[in-house]
C-alpha cells in the first residue's frame, strides 16, 4: 500500500499532466477561442429549436456568419469526436469546461 507521501506524489503528478493536456489542447484551437465558445452558445440554442441532421449545417451557417472558411477547423472537429454539430456540443464543449 502506497504510503500518504507517495499518494500525494501521484496526485501532483496527476494534477500537473491534467494541466499540461488541457494547455496542449488550447495551444492547438484551429481558431480563436472566443469563437469557438460563439459557437457553443450558437450550436446550444438552434439545437434547442430544431433537431440535428447529423451534419455540419449548423457549424458551417456559423462560420460563414463569422466569414471564416477553413476546412482545418472540421478536421480539427472529428479529431476531438465532434461529428456533426450535436456532436460538437456533446464531446467538445466540456474540455472547455474544465
Amino acid at each position: 500500500m502506497p504510503t500518504k507521501a507517495e499518494k500525494e506524489r501521484r496526485k501532483k503528478l496527476h494534477r500537473e499532466l491534467a494541466q499540461k493536456e488541457q494547455e496542449e489542447f488550447f495551444n492547438n484551437l484551429p481558431t480563436d477561442k472566443d469563437v469557438i465558445l460563439e459557437l457553443f452558445d450558437f450550436l446550444d440554442s438552434e439545437l434547442g429549436e430544431r433537431d440535428c441532421n447529423h451534419d455540419y449545417q449548423l457549424t458551417e451557417e456559423f462560420l460563414k456568419s463569422k466569414n471564416i472558411v477553413n476546412e482545418k477547423i472540421f478536421d480539427w472537429f472529428r479529431e476531438q469526436g465532434g461529428y456533426c454539430d450535436c456532436e460538437i456540443l456533446f464531446n467538445i464543449e466540456e474540455r472547455f469546461e474544465k
